[in-house]
């Protein structure tokens, strides 16, 4: 794995876990500020190939796609 890849990956998993921490502080929208840094990285690593579907929870899976859903609307 490159560099970058390891990299993206570290950042994926450091962003994941503040918007998990941040969720169970009772800060919502500190967790949403998380999400959005995970969802940037989540989209620059698919425009470099790097596999993510491992690394990333399925609740916060869930939670990024209703960000996105109240985002179009």
């Amino acid at each position: 794995m490159s560099e970058f890849a390891s990299e993206l990956r570290r950042g994926i998993g450091e962003a994941q876990d503040a918007s998990v921490a941040a969720m169970a502080a009772g800060h919502p929208y500190r967790a949403y500020l998380h999400r959005v840094r995970l969802a940037e990285l989540l989209e620059l690593a698919a425009r470099h190939d790097v596999e993510t579907a491992a690394l990333v929870q399925p609740a916060v899976r869930v939670a990024l796609a209703e960000d996105r859903v109240a985002l179009e609307h």
